[in-house]
């Protein structure tokens, strides 16, 4: 369908998912624009290979080459409101508009999609998935979460017919795709400004299931999940299937579990050699290397790319690793991706003294999972909470960072400002600082990194 435009025009291109696909799409030749309220990484990125980005609402901004409703298609993220001044015009002017989601099922009904899903992990697994297949000569497509150091980039364009893409279940992005290989990585309570309940979330993944089973009829092995993610779903369709709503739905051997535990990595980490990564990467890495084998890798392929593996921006990543100090940003933006990061600080780190620096994302995160985020932050030596990056969102009332420091039970805590932050950190900066997050927390790095030298 998008091949019938010659200009795409992106609404709120900055967004990690948007940025990836424009900058796909201009890679293969359209002519590429957008829009979004201010400029990031990935805008930057864009505007240096060309594609035209504006960050104010006006409409006589917008290039002439795009105000054509017969030769370009409007694509707009789940962040843009109905009212947006932008869409509002684009439709009154009878423009085809679509969801990034559905243009991203569009370009993948061309490949062999492999999804990759699930709560926690997905950006990292996919990225780890495609260099595996790329040193291997496979050469696949794919879209990420975040920006790959070995290749610079939150995409890739290859020649096969293999497309890795990072399936997202907010707004049951990941119901428009139809793999022929998919992993859950794991099934934990989020956003439930999508899902009334826990429940309703793990329904999604049930039709999920449906779509890849649907597209896998000739592969033995097509569902992948972790095993303790599958105890989850294996309860709620056994509770489905009694209470007989929706088709009933039989695990058969397609769906493979894989064993994340503690000898699982332990193994792992010998067998390809994964000794400066910490734990819960190497649970990705399992992950990535079993679907790897399933396609026909052998495990010295497998072995070979992880030893050429660079990592992904902010996940997990030194700006500073020295003798006298550690500083380490991290995605971490959900209570049990903060505890495997503090889990795998405190292995890695027994010794020193935990500062985590972090900025809760969306107020409705914070709300829902309060208490979670309240359990899992007392396990540092020393906590800072900036104020809450809303993104999509407008603020909830009695939801705020102030209100989430008050209820955590520790005594080194502060409340993070532009006003307080740097006689903060002077004073109460220790040998190991991480900050974490999925806002704009990592624009902070630069102002640590100062204090610090």
């Amino acid at each position: 369908m998008y091949r019938n435009y010659k200009n795409i025009y992106f609404l709120g291109i900055g967004g990690v998912g948007m940025s990836g696909l424009a900058g796909w799409l201009h890679q293969k030749k359209y002519n590429v624009g957008g829009y979004d309220r201010s400029s990031n990484y990935y805008t930057l990125k864009l505007k240096k290979k060309g594609v035209d980005i504006i960050n104010q609402l006006l409409i006589d901004q917008i290039p002439k080459i795009f105000l054509n409703n017969s030769t370009t298609l409007v694509i707009y993220t789940p962040a843009i409101k109905k009212d947006h001044k932008f869409l509002s015009f684009f439709k009154k002017k009878n423009f085809k508009i679509i969801k990034r989601s559905e243009l991203l099922s569009y370009i993948a009904k061309d490949y062999n999609v492999i999804a990759i899903s699930g709560t926690h992990g997905k950006t990292t697994i996919s990225v780890m998935l495609s260099h595996i297949l790329v040193c291997a000569g496979y050469s696949p497509s794919a879209f990420f979460g975040g920006i790959s150091k070995n290749y610079n980039n939150n995409f890739l364009i290859g020649n096969s017919k293999y497309m890795i893409i990072e399936a997202d279940e907010y707004d049951k992005s990941f119901l428009n795709l139809n793999p022929i290989k998919s992993v859950v990585t794991s099934l934990d309570k989020d956003h439930l400004d999508t899902y009334n309940t826990h429940n309703d979330m793990l329904e999604a993944f049930c039709e999920f299931y449906l779509n890849t089973k649907k597209s896998s009829e000739n592969l033995d092995k097509y569902f992948f999940i972790d095993s303790n993610a599958f105890i989850l779903f294996k309860t709620h369709v056994q509770s489905r299937n009694k209470l007989g709503y929706g088709p009933n739905l039989s695990l058969d051997q397609s769906v493979h579990q894989i064993k994340t535990d503690v000898d699982s990595i332990n193994e792992a980490r010998k067998k390809f050699i994964l000794n400066k990564m910490c734990d819960h990467n190497i649970k990705n890495a399992i992950i990535a290397s079993e679907i790897a084998n399933s396609i026909g890798l052998s495990q010295l392929q497998i072995s070979n790319a992880f030893q050429k593996y660079l990592g992904i921006k902010r996940r997990f990543e030194y700006h500073l690793n020295t003798n006298k100090c550690i500083l380490i940003d991290d995605y971490a933006h959900h209570p049990k991706e903060l505890e495997s990061l503090i889990k795998s600080l405190r292995a890695l780190y027994p010794k020193r003294k935990l500062f985590l620096i972090f900025q809760p994302h969306l107020f409705s995160r914070t709300k829902d999972l309060a208490k979670e985020f309240c359990d899992v932050l007392e396990l540092a030596d020393k906590i800072g909470i900036l104020d809450i990056y809303p993104a999509r969102e407008k603020p909830i009332e009695g939801v705020s960072s102030k209100k989430l420091l008050k209820n955590i039970k520790l005594k080194n805590k502060w409340y993070i400002n532009d006003d307080n932050i740097d006689g903060i950190l002077k004073k109460e900066l220790t040998d190991l600082i991480v900050t974490a997050g999925a806002g704009d927390i990592y624009n902070l790095l630069p102002r640590i990194k100062k204090i610090l030298k």
